[in-house]
């Protein structure tokens, strides 16, 4: 997701960018829709600001009963681009999302930071929420979960190995 820099008078810009998940790599994971990004980019003689913002609807298997749900995820972060002609600032990175680029530089890419904060904005625990102890998609409690699976025909080649488990 490139924004071309080189021709932009100093000031505010304003980009708004509706894109599919697959420019961001974002590997196994199912986004319904595409990502909507916003940027505002504020240029000066010395450095580009961008602060972005992204929102997407993904799709995951519950963890709780594996029905699969949709999750709105939605993020934003600041990254700053200083103009330096240095080679030790250009291979190096000053801080966390400060950058250094060559005047010269065309463009800036911010395909791998979207990636980064998209990731990191994923929950740990892939549930929908709960409301008086019953799951909010599918309306069932855990206990209601556990007892399915209980009740599912077990394969007779673990009889051996339950059995000597209840013997002890």
């Amino acid at each position: 997701m490139k924004i071309i820099i080189s021709n932009l008078a100093d000031g505010e810009h304003l980009y708004a960018f509706d894109e599919d998940a697959e420019i961001f790599s974002l590997g196994d994971y199912t986004v319904k829709d595409k990502i909507l990004v916003n940027v505002r980019l504020v240029k000066s003689n010395r450095q580009v600001h961008a602060a972005v913002n992204f929102n997407c609807n993904f799709v995951f298997p519950c963890d709780r009963c594996t029905e699969d749900f949709e999750m709105n995820i939605a993020g934003n972060f600041e990254a700053v681009y200083k103009y330096s002609r240095d080679p030790e600032e250009l291979n190096s990175g000053e801080g966390e999302n400060i950058f250094f680029i060559a005047p010269e530089k065309n463009y800036i890419d911010l395909a791998e930071l979207i990636r980064e904060y998209i990731l990191i904005s994923l929950p740990m625990r892939k549930t929908p929420g709960e409301t008086d102890g019953k799951c909010s998609y599918c309306g069932k409690t855990e206990e209601e979960i556990l007892q399915n699976k209980k009740t599912q025909e077990i394969n007779p080649v673990w009889d051996k190995l339950l059995n000597k488990k209840n013997l002890k």
